[in-house]
């Protein structure tokens, strides 16, 4: 990875790479501030295979922080910076990171990772809290109990002065990191409720990155006669914006955080392309829309909650989109009607993107040549250098156009879950294919639609929730006996988490109760959006809730409130 970037940004030192806020940043300065940090990590004794927590947003310390890691052979750890303190805790007792890095700017955040560090330490884990401020620095956080790192700021181009230069020249030298070597341990939570370490190798992030790259040569590069059709299609259909956007460099804005696979693969792909990354490090519709026109964005990319929030601005206030080629839909199902209102409030294509964290990013996705339609009802064609195969329940290859469960192989997929091999044996099979649980059929064109999932998710604002978490976190109360979470599809996409609970004999409980009890643990896209108290649920013979029958139910009730 760090051999990539070098590459690219090589070639390119005086161009803008990164712009977040009022800092912009060159690929020549990315490079130093890379360097640097890795040498200052390095003089902290972060070696190969060590891990590395990210607690931080989306931003240019993040950029940074991810490519020393790499230069390292060191394995970074991306979590969401508003992550409660239990889920820090899950995941930092689980990974064993040797250090755990932070942002200033998160008070709240920094005294949660504070917490856990002391209560690590003290149980001898030996992590340490670096704070890596907006200026680019690393500093130690002084608390009681807890290893300085360092009595005092150091940025970036301090250790660079300070004789670690020579020792960085030598270890680019010596190719000590290798393709297959781990990168990034991405959580994902599993359906037992607790987080499952995804594995990801240098190999497996950029393979993506190749991918899209393949992807976009159809219209970023000179028409050749297998591509010459299909261009003039989508030069027929998006005239000038396709046109100045051929042969230059793009510019991507990320509004996704970089903790899920979605955010991260869109800022790999926006660096390792040679193109700019406009970056909000936290969503708001409003600047979303500010910056597309203030800084000619040509490439989007957002969770389609938030796309159906931008076309209903778009549609009153009226912001300068017109340099918008694609529109980015991932990390939740996009709904055909919300794919035609962007197409129709911004003029350009939609890519609807489907993967998943075990894969890397994408599966399949849309294509800029694509018909309306087929972007709107579609996940698109496998991805260069993917196989897609659909199958039964005995994992037999089934013919075009039956349902059943998609899998799929390419460099791609993860090397298998943190620590536990059953778990990863039960996705990921001998030869590589990855089951990935989700219903889907392939027409005789091979564009892949989505049906329906044979394991138990919520996807919710772009991220995944798994019912056995809020249900084994509901069951602390000891007002509930038992409980049984459902999802139930939202009005603008994704899904709503409904809770069913059974309380214990003679308590009294209001659904008010349930959310303050839940919002002082969970994360905001992990609460409930309903409750509904029962007696009993509808039961199997085996005597478990039957959650099929209680979606219906729920979509019964909701068909009248619509």
């Amino acid at each position: 990875m760090g051999q990539t970037l070098r590459q690219v940004a090589e070639a390119r030192r005086g161009q803008e790479a990164l712009i977040c806020g009022e800092a912009r940043v060159t690929y020549g300065q990315l490079l130093e501030r890379v360097g640097a940090l890795a040498a200052g990590l390095r003089a902290l004794d972060v070696g190969k295979g060590d891990r590395v927590v990210a607690l931080l947003p989306p931003g240019p310390e993040f950029v940074t922080l991810f490519f020393a890691v790499a230069d390292l052979g060191a394995m970074i750890v991306p979590l969401n910076p508003q992550a409660r303190q239990h889920t820090l805790e899950e995941v930092l007792a689980d990974a064993a990171p040797a250090v755990l890095v932070t942002a200033r700017a998160l008070e709240e955040a920094a005294g949660k990772g504070r917490h856990v560090l002391l209560a690590g330490e003290a149980s001898g884990s030996g992590i340490r809290l670096v704070e890596l401020m907006g200026s680019g620095s690393l500093a130690g956080v002084s608390s009681e109990g807890a290893e300085e790192v360092a009595a005092e700021g150091r940025s970036y181009e301090r250790w660079d002065q300070e004789g670690v230069g020579e020792g960085r020249a030598e270890r680019h030298s010596t190719p000590l990191v290798q393709a297959e070597d781990l990168l990034a341990l991405l959580y994902t939570s599993g359906t037992t409720g607790k987080p499952k370490g995804t594995m990801h190798s240098h190999r497996s992030l950029i393979a993506p990155v190749a991918a899209s790259t393949k992807l976009r040569e159809l219209w970023l590069r000179r028409p050749n006669l297998k591509t010459i059709g299909q261009m003039a299609v989508a030069l027929g259909r998006y005239r000038q914006r396709l046109l100045r956007a051929v042969g230059k460099p793009q510019t991507f804005l990320s509004t996704t955080g970089w903790h899920t696979i979605t955010g991260l693969e869109v800022m790999l792909q926006a660096l390792l392309m040679g193109d700019r990354l406009v970056i909000l490090p936290r969503f708001h519709p409003r600047q979303a829309l500010e910056r597309v026109e203030r800084e000619r964005v040509t490439i989007l990319v957002a969770v389609p909650m938030a796309f159906k929030v931008m076309a209903g601005m778009q549609a009153t206030e009226q912001y300068d989109t017109s340099s918008l080629l694609i529109c980015g839909a991932g990390a939740a199902p996009c709904p055909p009607e919300l794919a035609h209102e962007i197409q129709d409030r911004f003029g350009c294509a939609v890519h609807i993107g489907f993967g998943a964290t075990e894969t890397g990013g994408g599966i399949s996705a849309t294509s800029i040549a694509d018909s309306a339609a087929r972007q709107a009802e579609t996940v698109g064609q496998p991805m260069p250098g993917m196989e897609v195969k659909i199958v039964d329940e005995g994992h037999r290859k089934l013919p075009c156009g039956a349902v059943g469960e998609l899998a799929c192989r390419s460099d791609s997929v993860m090397v298998g879950y943190y620590g536990a091999p059953e778990a990863t044996a039960e996705v990921l099979d001998e030869e590589g294919w990855y089951y990935t649980g989700d219903l889907a059929r392939m027409d005789e064109a091979g564009y892949i639609h989505i049906v329906g999932r044979k394991r138990n998710v919520i996807i919710r604002g772009g991220q995944n929730v798994y019912p056995a978490e809020i249900e084994a976190y509901l069951t602390t109360h000891d007002k509930i006996r038992e409980a049984a979470v459902v999802g139930v599809p939202a009005a603008v996409g994704g899904e709503e988490a409904w809770a069913y609970l059974l309380l214990e004999d003679g308590a009294e409980m209001a659904a008010r109760e349930v959310v303050d009890y839940c919002r002082a643990a969970l994360e905001p896209f992990k609460m409930p959006s309903q409750v509904r108290f029962v007696v009993d649920y509808p039961r199997s013979e085996t005597g478990k809730p039957q959650k099929f029958k209680l979606r219906e139910q729920a979509l019964r009730e909701q068909a009248p409130r619509e």
